[in-house]
């Protein structure tokens, strides 16, 4: 039982990780792969899945500090309520996108200067780019800024 905790509790630790990159800026991939779709722009909330992860790795950590079968049953109520309150609460992250659609900046300077269409372009060329370039991206933002520039004019 302890080995299968430490595997989830690693797979939730590398998933905050992840949030927590896409939040602050320092990992592109997600919200460029959410520009390849037709239609309407899908919106996620980048630090809400930051939260989300960081409280089950919260949890995670307390059952492993005070391992309890009462805290495993209020753990499986918790998860059932906080999914259920997010499917409610869906439509209201997109109506309130000052409070909850936190994205960084790279993000803004993006939607303001390219067109629904320049953004899917840019994220099917993200895609193509070597690993060792888009790893060069995803540090160095003003780099970033210069080729989505370039993707930009190159297919205006």
């Amino acid at each position: 039982m302890s080995g299968l905790l430490g595997l989830i509790m690693l797979v939730v630790s590398l998933m905050f990780i992840r949030a927590c990159l896409v939040s602050l800026g320092y990992y592109k991939e997600p919200i460029l792969s959410a520009f390849q779709r037709y239609g309407d722009e899908v919106g996620f909330s980048p630090l809400f899945d930051a939260f989300c992860w960081g409280m089950i790795l919260a949890y995670l950590i307390f059952l492993l500090v005070v391992p309890s079968s009462f805290l495993v049953l209020i753990g499986i109520f918790l998860f059932a309520f906080f999914t259920m309150l997010y499917w409610k609460v869906r439509d209201s992250i997109m109506n309130h996108p000052q409070i909850f659609l936190r994205f960084p900046q790279w993000y803004r300077e993006v939607v303001d200067h390219t067109t629904r269409e320049e953004r899917r372009k840019l994220a099917y060329m993200w895609l193509g780019l070597p690993l060792r370039t888009r790893l060069l991206y995803n540090a160095q933002h003003d780099e970033f800024r210069k080729w989505v520039e370039l993707v930009v004019l190159s297919v205006a």
